[in-house]
């Protein structure tokens, strides 16, 4: 991918990303506004329970199908991860009955099935570099989940905040189905093609890359089910909303990052390919500190009036998550770079790192400062993992013009 091509896509991929997050604050506006912090709470975990089943399904859903798509057939990658998806989800769903959560179980089975189904779409459409596409569907995802919601709480306002787990399962339903359009648009034809082989080397690249991710997912959302065991779901309800304005800023980091991994999986690990990661995440880091301090310049009683009364505590969740949310933001972009060129062990160690340091805090810290103890548990890990990151990258420059 030429210079020109890659900054284009990353300008139309922060783009993107920039109306996304617009959407996804009309979400969280209209889920505090219409349940306050109690509803919000129950919604918040729920999402980070379909986000921790949506790394199990990543497993043959997400990097290993961009990583083997020009090596391995289609269908082959399509049996495996429809498959996989659905075991996943089911697994999900026994999970919440025996915690006896059963009224949330068939949504986080449904949701969690088609998610799986979309991941596995967007990471050919990434593997091929169709990132029009990718970007399309990822506007669209937001959109139609606040369209979805809003539809079943003006036909059954009864449903509280169950109309969300509706309206989520209905819009991604109707992603799916765009996913299979735009598909076909690419002559992608899907049949059963059952393969070991190519089961066996999805595994073994998507476990390390996803383990990672398991291992981060803790450090990122271990704090909501604290806050709930330890204060009460209110309080994740606050703690949540102050984490996504905060992890908003994250939508430069990210589009980079997806653009700068399509381009590395291209060009290889190359000298050209090191240098452009480093110049990008130096980039992502300037414009998400311009971003957050615009967001601490705001008045705390406008984040009172937005989300209500109960949410007036947001921007100081913001403050003291600043500095964490600025380290990933840099090392997004380089955890990136290290998935894409294989040194899988490298983002393993880091999350590793940064979970032990999330473990130990959380549990002396949150019952005694609440949520401002949450908000120090999670800066800490994001500020040590991302210096794990960081050394590893400056240390291992002898991978440079290597190739798997």
């Amino acid at each position: 991918m030429s210079s020109i091509d890659l900054k284009k896509n990353i300008v139309v991929t922060i783009l993107s990303k920039s109306l996304i997050l617009l959407l996804n604050f009309a979400v969280v506006v209209v889920t505090t506004r219409l349940w306050g912090a109690d509803g919000r709470g129950a919604v918040a975990i729920f999402v980070a329970d379909l986000s921790l089943i949506s790394i199990f399904a990543n497993v043959f859903t997400g990097g290993s199908v961009s990583y083997f798509f020009s090596r391995i057939g289609t269908s082959k990658l399509a049996t495996a991860a429809y498959l996989w998806s659905f075991v996943v989800a089911t697994a999900g769903a026994l999970v919440l009955l025996a915690c006896g959560r059963m009224t949330e179980a068939p949504f986080l089975f449904a949701a969690a099935s088609l998610m799986g189904l979309i991941a596995f779409h967007n990471s050919v459409f990434i593997g091929n570099q169709k990132i029009d596409y990718y970007n399309l569907l990822t506007v669209l995802q937001p959109a139609l989940l606040l369209l979805c919601m809003l539809v079943f709480q003006w036909l059954w306002p009864q449903l509280g905040y169950y109309g969300y787990f509706f309206g989520q399962s209905l819009s991604l339903l109707l992603m799916l189905l765009v996913c299979g359009a735009l598909r076909r648009k690419m002559r992608l034809r899907l049949h059963w093609d059952f393969d070991r082989d190519c089961n066996r080397q999805m595994l073994s690249f998507g476990w390390k890359t996803e383990l990672s991710s398991f291992l981060q997912f803790f450090n990122y959302r271990l704090t909501y089910y604290l806050l709930a065991y330890f204060i009460s779901r209110g309080s994740v309800g606050i703690f949540s909303i102050g984490v996504t304005v905060a992890e908003a800023i994250w939508i430069v980091s990210r589009s980079v990052s997806m653009v700068q991994f399509s381009n590395v999986l291209k060009q290889g690990n190359t000298l050209q390919s090191r240098k452009e990661t480093m110049s990008l995440a130096l980039v992502s880091l300037g414009i998400s500190t311009a971003c957050i301090l615009v967001v601490l310049l705001l008045p705390a009683s406008l984040f009172a009036f937005v989300f209500g009364p109960e949410f007036g505590e947001v921007k100081r969740v913001v403050l003291l998550l600043a500095p964490g949310i600025l380290a990933i933001a840099f090392s997004n972009v380089l955890g990136n770079y290290f998935s894409a060129i294989r040194q899988l062990n490298i983002l393993i160690v880091k999350s590793f790192v940064g979970l032990v340091f999330t473990l130990v805090l959380a549990i002396w810290l949150i019952p005694k400062w609440q949520i401002d103890g949450a908000c120090v548990v999670n800066a800490a890990s994001y500020l040590v993992s991302s210096a794990v990151l960081l050394w590893y990258y400056l240390s291992n420059k002898n991978v440079v013009d290597s190739h798997e």
